[in-house]
């Protein structure tokens, strides 16, 4: 029999008596920047996503211009109002710092979530006492396919991914990159972090999100590390939800370009350190940075029109 959703929103002088840790509880880290035009329609789809698990609630606001920290809060949730724009991965952190569930959610305010899709991933988390990290199979909002499941690249597939993606979407690398679709249950090397499910316990023993990565490739570090500490990255293709690219970055296309190429280079240097690949990364650091001049002046070409 269904039960209906039990919320609980935290005032600001709750911390002094924080609810028991339980498996039926999932805390939502909400980061937002500039996100008022997405939250409504995902606000609205997060009740039913998450019935009948209780859920619990902090946003994140990293200094908006809008008033998506409003908006949150009229939900009836907790909002940390930042001064300045940290980063997706920090500011993840520093919410899942206020709660005390079992499960925390990253779910980007572009997302809309379908009805038990949150319930039935924590569902297939605890089949296995190893599942530090699950995940959605994702569409587009037109039904299309997002590619998530992903692997970890190689040093040729990196390469000829960056290289020919950006002319020739189908290439076999970048078919390789993203990889192949699958119907079942299946570890991964790493997931979208459009909307992903942490267990509490793999969060706090990799320490969270690694600090440097501002915004991209923060969701694959996290996944190399939860890897490295011997927990699994899983992709549940069952359940669906749908995403709405762009999402805050809309608003500054260059700085999603820098961003994107920057860390991209970050995360080659760790998941390649201790390997002799680490010895190509001048290399690779002149080809991202040739990628990402082409990627910024297609981005003047695009908004100048």
């Amino acid at each position: 029999m269904s039960v209906g959703l039990a919320w609980r929103s935290r005032g600001s002088d709750s911390f002094a008596g924080m609810p028991s840790r339980d498996d039926k509880s999932v805390g939502l880290v909400l980061v937002t920047y500039n996100s008022a035009e997405d939250l409504p329609p995902f606000l609205e789809s997060l009740p039913t996503a998450v019935e009948p698990l209780t859920l619990d609630v902090v946003g994140v606001d990293n200094c908006s211009a809008d008033d998506s920290a409003d908006i949150v809060e009229r939900f009836g949730a907790r909002t940390i109002r930042r001064d300045s724009n940290i980063g997706l991965g920090p500011a993840f952190n520093e919410g899942a710092a206020t709660l005390d569930t079992e499960w925390l959610l990253l779910a980007n305010p572009d997302t809309h979530l379908s009805a038990g899709s949150i319930a039935a991933l924590v569902e297939t988390a605890r089949t296995d006492e190893k599942i530090g990290m699950i995940g959605p199979r994702i569409a587009r909002l037109d039904g299309s396919p997002y590619p998530t499941g992903r692997r970890f690249p190689s040093i040729g597939i990196g390469i000829a991914h960056a290289l020919l993606g950006p002319f020739w979407k189908t290439n076999p690398a970048t078919r390789a990159y993203f990889g192949s679709a699958v119907s079942e249950v299946s570890d991964v090397d790493w997931v979208s972090g459009c909307c992903m499910l942490l267990r509490r316990e793999a969060f706090d023993a990799v320490g969270g999100f690694d600090p440097r990565y501002f915004l991209y490739f923060e969701e694959t570090k996290m996944a190399l590390d939860m890897h490295r500490a011997g927990w699994k990255v899983v992709l549940d293709p069952r359940v669906e939800i749908r995403h709405r690219e762009g999402g805050s970055m809309r608003s500054a296309p260059f700085r999603k370009v820098r961003n994107h190429h920057r860390n991209a280079l970050r995360f080659y240097i760790d998941y390649n350190r201790g390997r002799p690949w680490i010895l190509l990364t001048p290399l690779v650091a002149a080809g991202l940075a040739a990628r990402g001049a082409i990627s910024a002046l297609r981005t003047a070409l695009v908004h100048r029109i």
